[in-house]
């Protein structure tokens, strides 16, 4: 088992790319802390690993609040002794262009797309240490490589993530700590209307276009018709997943401060 006995922390692990990366992990043998503001889908998850015979806890955890994030990482260590892989996959859809992205809308996006990962960085990195190195995965998106329209706060955010992910690569090298980015391109997932629900006040800007269908990232797949080639179709979070998978394990053992684009041929062929 390519994880077994390695103690996971994965954000956003109740929906979507982070749970699929849940699932994964937990099949491949890790122990495996799921956070998430969403504990009605967290816990559904976690009693299924459980009774699966999986090792698995569900902390509810707000990623924009350094006292949450602090919790998470003491109740993960706690259980478990430590801690190996982080995963940082929790983030909102929030639309909005420059111009109508009031600053508080901008400052949310940043808050639990960006600013959630320096935290976690900042509270796990020492435990990482003390183990002897570990791995970072940071779930950023083709949006923070590319531009689409009425996405400023969220482009920039994934940007960010993508150079904080290089700067802690170069940080932590002499701790063995690996630092690792993906970038996916149009997966199928709830994450707009997940965002709608956790997010209220920022369900749509009234100044920008209506929202695009829900998708992992704003970047649009290819195409959605299912008769299309599956390069060309949009991703599934399990893509995502076993990317994550890669970059956790020790096969990936010489690989950081990388960005891995999964997105089929959407982003060489835009």
């Amino acid at each position: 088992m390519r994880l077994k006995d390695k103690v996971a922390m994965v954000t956003g692990g109740a929906n979507g790319i982070g749970r699929a990366t849940v699932e994964l992990f937990a099949e491949a043998g890790a122990r495996v802390a799921v956070a998430d503001r969403d504990t009605r889908k967290g816990k559904a998850l976690v009693d299924g690993l459980l009774a699966g015979g999986a090792e698995a806890l569900l902390v509810p955890t707000d990623v924009s609040s350094d006292t949450d994030v602090a919790t998470l990482v003491n109740e993960t260590v706690r259980r478990w002794g430590g801690l190996d892989i982080l995963v940082n996959c929790a983030g909102v859809d929030i639309t909005g262009s420059v111009v109508d992205t009031e600053p508080e809308r901008w400052q949310r996006v940043l808050d639990v797309n960006l600013s959630s990962a320096y935290r976690t960085c900042r509270f796990s990195v020492p435990h990482l240490i003390a183990r002897g190195g570990g791995s970072i995965v940071n779930i950023a998106s083709l949006q923070g490589m590319y531009g689409w329209a009425n996405y400023a706060a969220y482009a920039a955010s994934k940007a960010g993530l993508i150079g904080l992910t290089r700067q802690i690569a170069a940080e932590y090298a002499d701790h063995n700590i690996r630092a690792n980015a993906i970038s996916p391109g149009g997966i199928a997932t709830a994450l707009g209307a997940n965002s709608d629900q956790l997010e209220p006040r920022f369900a749509h800007d009234p100044g920008a276009p209506a929202p695009a269908p829900a998708a992992a990232s704003p970047a649009p797949a290819p195409t959605a018709a299912p008769e299309a080639p599956r390069l060309r179709r949009a991703g599934l979070p399990r893509d995502v997943a076993w990317a994550a998978l890669f970059l956790a394990s020790d096969e990936a053992a010489y690989v950081t401060g990388h960005n891995l684009v999964v997105g089929g041929v959407l982003s060489v062929a835009l």
